[in-house]
């Protein structure tokens, strides 16, 4: 992020850059917590997740979209990202840029002329989120036309924007870019308000992070349900304070039927940390710890997406096409989406090997790549994850994983 020059108008403007994109923001706004109260909406941390979004964009066009691209941003705040998807896509036919914040529509204005973005391929509108969707499908003249791709991005939960997504976009492999940021909720410390927001029980423990996205994807799975479709999630990014799922639309009863295998639970022992995966059939459940034979110490998360989460191919382009950019985030991005591909047909859970050292009084704590030679060794799939850069992935039971740790 470049910081370049104030300028004055009506108010106090400062001029940044990302990449090739220059762009106003509100000087109150910049280098200040992420709020509501700010004048226009400003999270100079989410840069990775434009970035990142601009691959997948491509990478999208690449693989399962190969016509010119119609993209809806909903909430586009100073139209940062919106520029960026249009000067780093190549294959862009139209973009709607929307934000409900008149202060919003007026900079982003600015910023579409400082980048000399041609007016043919846009269309600015002031509305709810809902209602913009909404108001795409019911023109005669664009119901033919779905969006390709619908980006949300708000400020804490997406929940009540997914319906009006589904309604709105493609039917077969469009793409949704799905953000959320109320973490506390997904991750289980506000437990009510994720069962009230997201119809799912989630647990704030060391895997937390996964389990929030998995709620998620199952939500956004169960809405596309409603209006008839299904979901395949290609790439789930998390990285600090944000959730991403970019998913692909179909359309297929049987295909849909089939899907209700990704649904289920997360059984946890809180006495001995043994975890495993409920297929969605809560008759099958057992009030009782398998490994230490606890009664009361099961508890459990869902109902939440238990099958993949990444595709490969789509990480693997996204990867190919980040060689060829020069973006400050690059090395970041590839650390972090090499480790998304290591997380392929690993199971959905993850062990916290400083917190397991920890509540094993190690005076030592062995290296993650150790651990992980020393897990394959035995037999049994081991990965790092970028959920969390101290934990694996493992089929190992938490029984032999303690014996390697005390062994080493």
């Amino acid at each position: 992020m470049k910081k370049e020059k104030k300028v004055h108008e009506n108010s106090e403007l400062l001029l940044l850059k990302e990449g090739n994109t220059k762009f106003y923001v509100h000087a109150a706004d910049f280098n200040t917590i992420p709020s509501k109260s700010m004048n226009v909406f400003y999270n100079e941390k989410m840069v990775i997740n434009r970035d990142l979004t601009n691959l997948a964009l491509n990478s999208y066009n690449l693989l399962y979209h190969q016509e010119p691209m119609v993209i809806v941003d909903t909430m586009a705040a100073s139209g940062v990202g919106a520029i960026r998807m249009i000067k780093n896509c190549s294959n862009v036919k139209k973009i709607y840029i929307n934000d409900i914040n008149p202060l919003a529509i007026d900079l982003v204005k600015k910023n579409l002329k400082l980048n000399e973005i041609p007016n043919s391929l846009i269309e600015i509108s002031q509305l709810d989120s809902s209602l913009l969707l909404n108001s795409i499908i019911n023109r005669d003249d664009n119901y033919s036309e779905r969006p390709s791709v619908i980006s949300i991005d708000p400020f804490g939960t997406p929940n009540k924007y997914i319906d009006s997504c589904f309604k709105t976009i493609q039917k077969l492999n469009g793409l949704l870019c799905i953000t959320a940021t109320d973490t506390a909720v997904l991750f289980g410390v506000r437990e009510k308000a994720c069962m009230r927001k997201y119809m799912a029980k989630s647990l704030n423990n060391e895997y937390n992070k996964e389990t929030g996205a998995r709620i998620l994807i199952y939500f956004l799975s169960r809405i596309a349900n409603i209006n008839g479709m299904g979901i395949n999630p290609i790439l789930t990014f998390y990285y600090r304070h944000f959730l991403r799922i970019f998913a692909l639309t179909y359309k297929d009863k049987r295909k849909i039927s089939k899907s209700f295998e990704n649904y289920g639970y997360i059984v946890h022992c809180n006495n001995c940390g043994t975890r495993s995966v409920m297929p969605n059939n809560l008759l099958k459940f057992k009030p009782k710890c398998s490994n230490c034979n606890n009664e009361t110490s099961i508890s459990y998360a869902g109902p939440l997406w238990i099958g993949e989460i990444h595709n490969a191919d789509f990480i693997q382009k996204i990867l190919d096409l980040n060689e060829l950019k020069n973006y400050d985030n690059k090395d970041r991005i590839a650390k972090l989406l090499k480790m998304c591909l290591d997380e392929i047909e690993m199971p959905v859970t993850y062990y916290n090997i400083h917190r397991l050292s920890k509540t094993l009084a190690l005076s030592n704590i062995p290296k993650i790549e150790e651990i992980i030679r020393e897990i394959n060794k035995e037999g049994f799939k081991a990965s790092r994850t970028h959920f969390d850069f101290v934990s694996i992935k493992t089929d190992m039971d938490i029984g032999n994983i303690i014996q390697i740790l005390t062994t080493q």
